[in-house]
């Protein structure tokens, strides 16, 4: 018999076994307890949680030759179901049947009723990757399916689903399992493997599981291949290019000591053995986190990632300040390994910039100290003591000039003139009715090639652009007109990204809204609104956050090239 994967050796049979999500498997057990069973169930959240696994138990609970909620697996159904041949459970990848012919076959096989169990059940994986068109067809079966039918829809982007779809499904919303649920099933499937494991490697191996169950035993059975039947932290450590709490320590030392030449040496000592900065770069992170949050509150219970003896060494190291900033620092180092082609050197500035923050605050330090000696140099005034002002002697001699001279002297110059300032009239945007088509949802869209938008990049308005994206949450005045509540809508889910005299790229989190805003039919109304921004017509095009991140690596490639096109050499023209 060939090999078995550990994760689908040790898949859940019933919902004892389950790991995690207890407030879903309640509910669910609950429901088929009382016989309340929907047509249609979403189960959304990240990989590797339980979402395949729990609807193939929610089918088996349904075509149990027991009865509706017992899983016996002994029975025929439920032993079929175990081995994925049963006729009447249909697992579906979307991925790979997105279109509209498949969802039209779905629909031909719905209507024929179960072969050999009580309900006929539809697994679709990764549903968010089915096309709108595949949707919209298979609405009104998902809405009204035959009394024998029972959709489960998986995925781990919810959001990406139209909200008809939503609203036609049960939702449940998968979570991370926690740590202690992670190692108490890992423990049960070493001991049934006969494998010994440390404690520090199996919190290790739990740290890099993330909080999903399938990515756990895949590294276990990894690991197991590596090590044999005895895993020490020092093997994964190795195994996966780790570097110990140490070592992270010590690389925060050396940043310490201002000696740009021994932090990078250090550093090139970890990247030999090909370590992962990107984790790295997030364990640094969680460490100074946790230093931070030591310093001001003394308590080791709210540590979660360092142990208290690292966090102390860090606190008394570095001062809240300083934490601060290499916390912000590292932040933007993590964001920009997205777009960079090349982490080891990005990296390598960011530590030479939390290296030069630290001359800088010695040096604000030893001003500081040097003021506070000014201070303390300065002679002490005397004070005397308070005299009731019938005290105080009709005739005073003094040297300093007489209050009438001093007046005289200030009359003699001339007041400062005031000119007022001319108060900026606000913007206001227009919520006169404008003659509209409906928005379209489908439709031939518009495509522009990224190399164009790259060129936008240079010659674009900022100025313009920080003043259109002050105004841009006026478009919500336009929501109470039906005719142009749609297209404001659409295009509050964005905002401006570029902005030159003839075009105007706007950037959404999301592809959906970026496609529908390209489809030419939605482009005159679109323009019309935009046009009571800014004043102007100009051509509008639709930006998602992929798209985005893709343009900043171009750009930034052709930087380092210096291949960048200059301003002067790019004409402003219409996009389409």
């Amino acid at each position: 018999m060939s090999y078995l994967a550990l994760y689908r050796k040790y898949r859940s049979k019933n919902f004892e076994e389950l790991v995690g999500q207890d407030a879903i498997k309640q509910t669910l057990m609950n429901a088929l307890t009382i016989k309340k069973i929907s047509h249609a169930y979403l189960f959304g959240g990240p990989r590797g949680t339980g979402k395949t696994s729990v609807a193939r138990l929610f089918a088996k609970a349904l075509n149990c030759e027991h009865g509706i909620g017992s899983i016996c697996n002994q029975c025929s159904n439920c032993l079929a179901i175990n081995e994925g041949v049963h006729p009447d459970i249909i697992e579906i990848d979307a991925a790979s049947n997105s279109g509209v012919d498949e969802v039209r076959n779905l629909i031909e096989q719905v209507k024929y009723g179960p072969i050999k169990g009580k309900y006929k059940v539809y697994i679709i994986d990764e549903v968010h990757m089915m096309t709108n068109s595949a949707f919209n067809a298979l609405l009104k079966t998902l809405e009204e399916p035959p009394e024998y039918v029972v959709f489960i829809l998986c995925t781990t982007e919810p959001y990406k689903l139209l909200p008809t779809i939503l609203s036609r499904c049960q939702r449940y919303d998968f979570k991370k399992i926690s740590d202690s649920d992670l190692k108490t099933l890992l423990t049960r499937v070493l001991v049934q493997e006969k494998v010994t494991c440390s404690t520090t490697a199996l919190n290790l191996i739990v740290e890099l599981a993330n909080g999903g169950a399938r990515d756990s035993l895949s590294l276990l059975d990894q690991i197991i291949s590596y090590c044999g039947s005895n895993i020490e932290e020092k093997d994964i450590i190795k195994m996966f290019g780790l570097t110990t709490s140490k070592e992270k320590v010590q690389l925060m030392e050396e940043i310490k000591t201002k000696n740009t030449l021994k932090v990078l040496s250090y550093f090139e000592t970890l990247q030999n053995r090909h370590i992962d900065l990107s984790r790295l770069v997030n364990e640094l992170l969680l460490m100074l986190k946790d230093a931070l949050v030591y310093s001001k509150t003394r308590s080791k219970e709210l540590i979660t990632f360092s142990n208290e003896e690292d966090a102390k060494e860090l606190m008394l190291s570095f001062d809240d300040a300083e934490l601060s900033f290499y916390i912000d620092t590292l932040l933007k180092c993590q964001n920009e390994f997205k777009t960079t082609s090349n982490p080891a050197f990005l990296f390598e500035i960011y530590l030479l910039k939390m290296v030069d923050f630290i001359g800088k605050v010695d040096s604000q330090t030893s001003s500081i100290k040097e003021n506070k000696e000014v201070i303390a140099s300065k002679p002490e005034f005397k004070k005397e003591p308070f005299r009731p002002l019938n005290s105080i002697p009709n005739k005073v001699e003094t040297t300093a000039p007489s209050v009438q001279v001093v007046v005289e002297a200030a009359k003699e110059e001339p007041e400062p003139q005031v000119v007022p300032k001319t108060p900026e009239v606000p913007f206001k945007l227009s919520k006169a009715s404008l003659e509209l088509e409906p928005l379209k949802i489908e439709g031939d869209s518009n495509k522009v090639p990224l190399e164009e938008i790259m060129q936008l990049t240079i010659i674009a308005n900022k100025a313009e652009r920080t003043s259109l994206l002050s105004r841009w949450s006026q478009l919500n005045a336009l929501l109470d007109d039906p005719t142009q509540a749609p297209y404001a809508a659409l295009l509050l889910e964005g905002k401006p990204f570029l902005l030159t005299n003839l075009n105007l790229i706007i950037l959404f989190d999301l592809k959906a809204p970026a496609l529908k805003l390209n489809i030419k039919d939605n482009q005159e109304g679109i323009v019309k609104i935009v046009k009571k921004l800014l004043g102007r017509k100009v051509c509008v095009y639709g930006l998602n956050r992929d798209d985005s991140t893709q343009l900043l690596k171009m750009y930034r490639n052709l930087e380092e090239l210096k291949q960048l096109p200059k301003k002067d050499n790019i004409e402003d023209k219409k996009l389409f």
